[in-house]
């Protein structure tokens, strides 16, 4: 078995705190951007189980990409495979998105020695995070119409 280097190790760590370290209680209010508003609707597929949580934050910005203050976030309860969250009043522009089955509802994402997610976790346009978190390039979608449907398949 090929172990990875102690700085791999670590980046990968430092890669999944920042990434799981968004707050996800009380968003901030959203910034303006033109058009709209808009409706998301998230489906989040991949559940490993039924029980625990999903924990879901929304990004207006390659600024704002994975840090501490998405435009907007929720924690659900999973009851199924799928969970469904509908963003309503969303300003047309760009967005992406990061979640993770919160399976123990401890509120982190838990990791191995490796410092690798031991829990599932995706991104918009199921971009996956290899040697650290997703260009913001990568996981962004377009707002333009009405209603955009975005589906997250963790993993």
């Amino acid at each position: 078995m090929i172990m990875p280097s102690r700085r791999l190790r670590n980046k990968l760590s430092l890669a999944c705190v920042i990434l799981f370290s968004v707050v996800v209680s009380v968003p901030p209010p959203a910034r303006a951007q033109s058009g709209g508003p808009a409706t998301i609707i998230l489906k989040i597929t991949g559940l490993r189980s039924e029980k625990g949580q999903v924990r879901i934050a929304v990004f207006n910005s390659s600024e704002t990409w994975l840090g501490e203050q998405p435009v907007y976030s929720s924690t659900i309860k999973v009851d199924s495979q799928t969970v469904v969250w509908n963003i309503t009043d969303v300003p047309y522009g760009d967005y992406g998105i990061a979640a993770f089955h919160d399976e123990n509802k401890n509120g982190k994402m838990e990791k191995n020695l490796l410092g690798m997610p031991k829990e599932r976790y995706g991104f918009s346009n199921n971009v996956r995070a290899t040697f650290g978190p997703p260009k913001w390039e990568k996981g962004k979608f377009a707002v333009r119409n009405p209603t955009t449907e975005i589906s997250i398949e963790v993993k």
